[in-house]
């Protein structure tokens, strides 16, 4: 059965708690596992389109599995990580930055993926297509929206499958058109296979996150000292509005933009992913003008957003 092995690196602190909340952190496959299913849900939404929700359903538990019958996707961590107290809004100060135990960054650990019970070919490159996006496009743990939880691929077993990232700001952007492109074409092939209908990309904004044209990819050297002053950086210009999402009397909602922390050769920058989906107070103008805000490129990813 097919395996691949990966090695993580943490770029910014991992907020990954177990039972207790602000106890300490522990390395657990659940909270891969969701990062995946959202991306893979973002991939497949691109190519069946937002309104076949049974459709999306029966190809999502063919990778991931549901109540009824478990994935036959499996993970495991390992390794040692040592953790600290951070703020988890390092803008702030005293109380009202909080503090939570999370794993430092610039610590190593190895994560092993296998198929089991299938050999089907569509279900395991759409598995390894989900993780690569939830680890380029997004963090694990608390606050990996706003790019804490960063991880780093820095070795895989299988490039052709997961290549390890990059460390310069025009490799980045080719890793991530190349990553995009993998996962529109492996989630086509696994419609094909479990015999679903495609379409072209939806115009969007659609009613779940998923890939559509009106999506942003957007880049930048942020010229900071480590991830944790991106974080800063980033979270000192973020506005209380919401477009981006948040808790309010009326509504609770997920932002739709995503941030990543870029470790480049001698600095830092960032990578936003806006995922446009239709929600009350969404408003895909004043997130652009946000992220103008920051001197970067938008990237064009043929088959996520164009």
């Amino acid at each position: 059965m097919p395996q691949l092995e990966l090695t993580l690196e943490t770029v910014t602190p991992l907020f990954l708690a177990g039972a207790d909340a602000r106890g300490t952190p522990e390395l657990r496959p659940p909270a891969f596992r969701g990062a995946m299913r959202y991306w893979l849900r973002a991939a497949l939404g691109g190519v069946i389109g937002d309104n076949n929700l049974d459709a999306l359903h029966k190809l999502e538990s063919a990778v991931m599995g549901n109540t009824d019958f478990g994935s036959p996707i499996q993970l495991r961590l390992q390794g040692s990580l040592e953790s600290s107290n951070y703020k988890i809004l390092p803008h702030k100060e005293g109380r009202e930055a909080g503090q939570r135990k999370a794993f430092n960054a610039k610590q190593v650990f190895n994560l092993t993926m296998r198929q089991l019970r299938t050999s089907d070919e569509a279900i395991w490159q759409m598995a390894c297509s989900a993780l690569q996006l939830a680890l380029l496009f997004g963090g694990i743990g608390l606050r990996s929206r706003r790019g804490f939880g960063t991880l780093r691929i820095t070795n895989s077993s299988d490039p052709k499958l997961i290549k390890s990232m990059p460390q310069s700001l025009p490799e980045w952007e080719k890793y991530v058109t190349y990553a995009t492109s993998q996962a529109m074409t492996v989630a086509r092939h696994l419609a094909v296979a479990q015999k679903v209908p495609t379409i072209n990309l939806p115009k969007g904004p659609t009613r779940f996150p998923c890939a559509n044209q009106s999506g942003m990819i957007w880049i930048c050297d942020l010229d900071a000292k480590d991830g944790v002053d991106a974080v800063r950086q980033l979270m000192a210009k973020t506005r209380n509005d919401s477009a981006f999402g948040g808790i309010g009397r009326e509504y609770r909602q997920a932002s739709p933009l995503w941030v990543r922390v870029i470790p480049l050769d001698d600095k830092y920058g960032l990578l936003c992913t806006v995922v446009a989906s239709n929600f009350k107070g969404s408003d895909y103008r004043r997130v652009r003008e946000f992220l103008d805000g920051f001197e970067g490129n938008y990237i064009q990813a043929k088959g996520w957003n164009v």
